[in-house]
């Protein structure tokens, strides 16, 4: 099944969008990607669809906001991710604000996940918001939590959100078109790997580094897979620079790498 088929049955959408995406070098905001992102979220709304958002960003706008440098350390960077999220917040407040929609904060930890009962209440408040008409809009509780009780990435907690509310389809935003065959050969349009059905250790060990402004890289998009295709979600990786990210997909030469659910 390609990417646009996918697209166009799946009813429940979530959709991460990575720091390296929503934060200029700067520090700041990225506003157009910002804003393309949003008109195509709207445009699935629009579709009745039911869209979730997982925002990274607090810690790289925090930085920008407080005038640091790279190293933090931890206390540190959760100062930064203290700052950086309202900025963030308030930018995806003021971009759903030109279409009438409203937005939510939820910051979670993975003891809310694994909790049964703060489980419960996080998809109760979720499908709560969806109903009214309310973007929710998800990050990690960054200010609190610690290297040891870390998703370590929002690809990551994209995809237990996706698992925890039954999500159809997880589209994982990138700086890039999707997984590559050869990292070295960024522009050959047969170098990107299209459909993945299988995840085997050779598909695994094509992942390369993180970026400077996220945390994940390819390897944690492919391990959120690994979580969204067992619970019957399919996972959808592309570039977030495009005009309409979202919905150019619904072309059948929209470049993206598509892992198909089980």
């Amino acid at each position: 099944m390609t990417a646009s088929n996918t697209l166009k049955i799946s009813q429940k959408f979530v959709i991460k969008i990575g720091s390296s995406l929503i934060t200029k070098t700067s520090g700041d905001v990225n506003k157009v990607i910002l804003k393309n992102v949003v008109k195509d979220i709207v445009w699935l709304i629009n579709k009745k669809k039911d869209v979730v958002v997982v925002s990274s960003g607090a810690i790289s706008l925090g930085k920008g906001q407080l005038n640091l440098g790279d190293n933090l350390t931890l206390s540190e960077s959760q100062a930064a991710a203290a700052r950086g999220q309202i900025e963030l917040m308030s930018a995806w407040k003021n971009e759903f604000k030109k279409y009438n929609i409203e937005v939510a904060q939820l910051l979670l930890s993975p003891l809310d996940i694994q909790n049964k009962n703060s489980s419960k209440n996080a998809i109760a408040t979720i499908k709560n918001l969806i109903k009214f008409n309310c973007v929710p809009v998800i990050n990690e509780n960054d200010s609190t939590s610690n290297e040891e009780i870390k998703f370590g990435d929002n690809d990551i907690l994209a995809a237990k959100i996706s698992r925890m509310i039954q999500a159809d389809n997880l589209i994982l935003l990138s700086n890039v078109d999707g997984l590559l065959k050869d990292p070295l050969k960024i522009n050959q349009s047969s170098n990107l790997i299209r459909e993945i059905d299988k995840i085997t250790n050779s598909i695994k060990n094509l992942a390369g580094d993180a970026s400077k402004y996220g945390k994940g890289g390819m390897i944690s998009k492919i391990k959120a897979a690994q979580i969204c295709i067992k619970s019957k979600c399919s996972v959808i990786i592309t570039s977030g620079l495009k005009n309409e990210p979202i919905r150019s997909l619904l072309k059948n030469d929209t470049k993206s790498t598509i892992f198909l659910a089980t």
